[in-house]
């Protein structure tokens, strides 16, 4: 058997519990007593000699950036019924989700990577005391010859972003953890049946535990459009559920569940040797209790089809909307922005037309200011030269509703007032261009209207129910 066909046809660990460090807060503020340096000794401490991130535990109040890795290994318990180690080369990590936790710690962004994404891979040392990568591959091959240190790496050179600390779960860990929380409540738009994943389950909803709920999240035939990208969506939709049943008034009630979901996370989770440190846990799950699940964000990584169909490139131009917003510790897709009346701006500046009259006394005022806001996507009409000079306006005819919300847009984003007017005619506001007319404008995002990573990413909160395909 091919490595190619290894990769193809034997089932991958899905990440049903990824969400480990996010089960592991839920509880935190209910369970002072069961929170504790036992429970949290658990965790394993790993090094494969790759990782070169931050080596002090987690500061309060700083963003953090922590990879969550599921791995397809097949040695120890999880070779029971996934295939013998021997016939499996190496382990890869199938599913990737690069979890931004904010400096708040009030929301997170959880962005999966596809397996398939083809990048140039890092060099990284082997377990062999070699090196390998600097080719081009799958992006999954990393964790095969360098562990999760090396996916790291990788992920950096993506995103051009620092990951703090890794945590990496396997087959085992994910049913563990599962059955602790008796069980994930699951929904499908039609009947399954895959022979392969060994999943039977008829359109509705259910509760999966064990090796079901490990068949539903590997699944791939019968369930979407059959391609992994589609499975990560049900991961996320998975991961979802099971955050908002670890968060349930009936989880946290119950103390003997609760420390069974701890001790059952705590164990199926290797970290980076910094984030092992019980302290160092405790602290940051007591630091993110205030994460709800509508606080959550699950997206992929924007992406496109190769020429061959089997793998995917990340769309640069789009994913850095993604990277920038973690960067900078922002939420993503940002929220709508708000007028200078308090309420959501709905014009977006591609929706909008001005038309541009020079009333500043000063040469060339008015081209300067169109091409200031053509920069900014609005566009520009006609531009001319007023009869009078005086401050700058925003002319809008108020029994117009496109020309009331293109001037709420624009006054926003200027600074300029709004002046009505019933002389404005069709779609176009006219933008008077005085001596103060300024020389930067801010960004809006219009509440209708969602950018082109959004698009592509899909965006949902862990709140959200959604049904499979």
């Amino acid at each position: 058997m091919t490595a190619e066909t290894r990769r193809r046809r034997w089932p991958r660990v899905m990440a049903g519990v990824l969400s480990g460090l996010v089960l592991l807060a839920t509880g935190a503020a209910a369970t002072g007593n069961y929170l504790t340096t036992q429970v949290l000794s658990n965790v394993n401490g790993g090094n494969d000699g790759n990782f070169q991130g931050t080596t002090n535990t987690p500061v309060p109040g700083a963003p953090m950036n922590i990879l969550l890795l599921g791995s397809d290994t097949r040695e120890g318990k999880n070779a029971k019924g996934y295939g013998h180690v021997a016939d499996i080369a190496g382990a890869r990590s199938d599913t990737t989700i690069l979890l931004h936790i904010s400096g708040d710690r009030t929301r997170a962004l959880a962005v999966s990577i596809p397996r398939d994404t083809k990048m140039m891979l890092p060099s990284c040392k082997t377990k062999e005391g070699g090196t390998k990568g600097g080719y081009v591959s799958r992006f999954n091959e990393a964790f095969d010859y360098g562990g999760p240190g090396c996916t790291v790496r990788a992920v950096e050179s993506l995103s051009g972003l620092t990951i703090d600390h890794y945590v990496v779960v396997d087959f085992t860990g994910f049913k563990d953890v599962v059955n602790a929380l008796d069980g994930v409540d699951v929904c499908l738009k039609k009947d399954v049946h895959d022979k392969d994943a060994k999943l039977n389950l008829t359109a509705g909803n259910h509760t999966v535990r064990g090796e079901q709920a490990l068949a539903f999240v590997r699944a791939r035939k019968q369930v979407g459009d059959g391609s992994d990208l589609s499975r990560i969506e049900r991961q996320q939709e998975f991961l979802s559920s099971a955050i908002k049943k670890a968060t349930s008034v009936g989880v946290i009630t119950n103390p003997a569940q609760l420390l069974s979901v701890l001790s059952a996370t705590a164990k199926s989770l290797t970290t980076d040797p910094s984030l092992a440190n019980p302290e160092a846990l405790k602290d940051l799950a007591l630091n993110m209790t205030g994460i709800k699940p509508s606080s959550i964000t699950f997206a992929t990584v924007p992406w496109k089809y190769n020429d061959d169909f089997a793998t995917v490139s990340v769309i640069p131009s789009q994913a850095s909307e993604l990277w920038r917003a973690i960067a900078t510790d922002q939420a993503w897709p940002p929220p709508p922005t708000n007028g200078a009346d308090g309420m959501p701006l709905t014009a977006d500046p591609t929706e909008i037309t001005a038309n541009f009259q020079n009333v500043s006394g000063i040469a060339g005022a008015a081209l300067k200011a169109s091409a200031l806001l053509a920069s900014e996507n609005y566009k520009v009409g006609t531009v001319t030269n007023g009869k009078t000079n005086g401050p700058s306006a925003i002319l809008y005819n108020p029994n117009i509703e496109a020309q009331v919300q293109a001037a709420r847009t624009l006054e926003y984003a200027t600074g300029i007032p709004m002046a009505p007017t019933s002389k404005s005619k069709g779609m176009a506001v006219v933008v008077q261009v005085g001596a103060d007319f300024p020389t930067s404008v801010k960004p809006v995002v219009a509440s209708a209207k969602q950018s082109a990573a959004a698009e592509t990413a899909k965006p949902r909160t862990a709140a959200e129910s959604i049904c499979s395909k």
